[in-house]
């Protein structure tokens, strides 16, 4: 077992060893097995949540950069700031390839080829194969072997070594996210601790603003250097040997994903910290851009509209002169009228028509007058489907659609469907309902003149889907949020609801089971139908501090078809 010449003894405790780990393989189920791929395919959708939050971030800097050189502020602070981001950005992609090459060489040795899927441009991993397509998922001699080797009390180097980079990113981001100077002369800096004990004395060169954030980013990312054995009564071991000693090749892989899980919330973590770090002013007075708009640019013949011109940064204290000319009158400045305000513009007759003028801005304590121009189309009466929420119509939903029709009294306006039923609400308002499986719907919209007589104003097409997947909540936490250990521990059930920037409303989603299941502790509690949790549940989130929840929810929507969504939290 550990190689070279052997005593008797070790002789006898190596072939112990064996019978001990053939005995544990036997026990491995498959329910177990596919429940870590279930467990890593989960953790890396929230891994991927994350980095595209992360993304965002990061273009809130390219808007920020915009601002600043819009109004001349401070370039060397942001240039300083989106710095030290975009190398966050370099150090999370180094460590998070590391990661995921150690999970790909131990897939490797086992299977005898790569299992990578993605490489980024500058070649790290960003993606392995799923690992459903494992052969061997229960090996864990593979896991043993590279990461803990024959004593579980002193593991080989390279399962150390994943702590210990783990580590060395965390103290070099910490280190940027600390070091800088502030003014002229006030110089802030952090060395990190080799422990949390050291942490204290640590923050005290930091800016005493800065601490919480420093010290909340240095612990998110600190792993212990020895944890409880899985056995009652044993002794606490090293890191690498109770997570990797005996773990079937996909639990060691997701915990390799759940590592970087946490390296993307941490990077998350120093992004908004950096962002935060520059302060880009509202927009100032310091540049003008006229503005000419209104309501609609399109009116019928009869009608008329308000046409509104303003400067795009203005003093709404004090209103501007604008001289202007409609049509023929654009190329002739001595005819063009000067108002204050809005400008009336009228729908005499049908066409494309032009608006040209200047609009009076003081710069400086002097009046200059700035060009502007608009253009407005006049048509002939027509008729419109109008479906305020989306232009699609869901299954099972009461989707609300309005058909108007210009030029006609809005009661004269009657909507019919092919495809879908209509219920009238009055003033040109339905409610469309589409049966399950329809994918396609016709509404046509029609009007009565004066005279009685009904005439067609047209056909419009609509496409058929379900609804939407619901966004599932634990305590009011959405999936890929952290959430206090309290609030975790005070929450008894799930619930799932309609994103609130969806424009559908009023949409009932019904939870009818599903899985709870928490990070680095066995087990899998229940959610009862209407998202209450059993004990089991309640008693796995006891212990998630520091961890991962992982929620797996059963629900319809009002179309009754029968979803599985997934939400993950990160317990503070």
């Amino acid at each position: 077992m550990a190689g070279g010449k052997e005593t008797p003894r070790q002789k006898m405790i190596g072939m112990m060893y064996l019978v001990l780990t053939a005995l544990l393989a036997l026990n491995v189920s498959k329910q177990i097995v596919a429940a870590f791929v279930t467990l890593n395919d989960k953790l890396d959708a929230s891994a991927t949540i994350i980095n595209n939050k992360n993304e965002d971030t990061h273009a809130e800097f390219d808007k920020k950069r915009a601002a600043l050189q819009a109004t001349k502020g401070d370039m060397k602070l942001f240039e300083l700031w989106q710095g030290k981001a975009t190398e966050l950005k370099a150090e999370t992609a180094l460590i998070v390839g590391y990661l995921l090459g150690e999970c790909n060489e131990m897939i490797k040795t086992a299977e005898g080829v790569d299992w990578i899927e993605e490489k980024d441009e500058a070649g790290n991993i960003v993606k392995l194969k799923p690992l459903m397509e494992i052969n061997g998922m229960d090996n864990y001699d593979i896991p043993t072997n590279m990461f803990v080797g024959g004593n579980p009390n002193s593991p080989v180097e390279r399962g150390l070594t994943i702590r210990t980079k783990i580590h060395e990113y965390r103290d070099k981001v910490a280190g940027m996210m600390a070091t800088y100077t502030q003014g002229k002369d006030k110089n802030w800096s952090f060395t990190a601790p080799a422990d949390e004990s050291g942490l204290a004395e640590a923050l005290k060169t930091c800016n005493p603003a800065d601490t919480a954030k420093i010290a909340q980013f240095y612990r998110a990312l600190t792993l212990p250097e020895k944890l409880h054995a899985h056995e009652d009564g044993e002794e606490d071991m090293p890191w690498p040997s109770v997570i990797f000693d005996h773990a079937p090749i996909v639990a060691a892989a997701a915990m390799f994903t759940s590592l970087k899980l946490d390296v993307k919330n941490a990077e998350s973590m120093a992004t908004e910290y950096m962002l935060g770090k520059i302060e880009a002013p509202v927009f100032n007075f310091n540049k003008i851009e006229p503005l000419a708009f209104a309501r609609t640019g399109y009116i019928n013949q009869g009608d008329s509209l308000d046409l509104s011109v303003m400067i795009a940064a203005y003093d709404s204290n004090e209103v501007s002169k604008i001289r202007y000319g409609v049509d023929a009158d654009t190329a002739n400045e001595a005819n063009w009228k000067e108002v204050s305000g809005k400008i009336g513009l009228h729908g005499s007759s049908p066409g494309l028509h032009k608006v040209k003028g200047v609009i009076g801005v003081k710069e400086k304590g002097e009046l200059a007058w700035k060009p502007w121009d608009f253009t407005f189309t006049v048509g002939q009466p027509m008729g419109v489907v109008a479906q305020p929420e989306l232009r699609v119509l869901y299954w099972g939903y009461d989707n609300k659609v309005e058909g108007t029709a210009s030029g006609y009294d809005p009661s004269s306006v009657t909507l019919s469907g092919s495809g879908c039923s209509l219920s009238s609400k009055g003033n040109g308002a339905y409610i469309a309902k589409v049966d399950r499986g329809t994918r396609t719907a016709k509404i046509s919209v029609s009007a009565k003149k004066d005279d009685g007589t009904s005439v067609s104003l047209g056909s419009f097409d609509f496409v058929c889907k379900p609804m939407p997947p619901a966004e599932i909540k634990f305590a009011g936490v959405k999936s890929g949020e952290s959430i206090q250990y309290t609030a975790a521990r005070g929450t008894s059930k799930v619930t799932v609801g309609i994103d609130p920037s969806s424009p559908l409303q009023a949409v009932n989603y019904t939870v009818t089971g599903g899985s709870v299941y928490v990070s680095g502790i066995p087990g899998e509690g229940k959610i009862g139908a209407g998202g209450s949790l059993d004990s089991k549940a309640t008693g796995l989130i006891n212990q998630s501090k520091g961890k991962t929840i992982i929620f797996e929810v059963n629900y319809k929507g009002p179309d009754g078809v029968g979803r599985i969504g997934t939400m993950t939290c990160k317990v503070k």
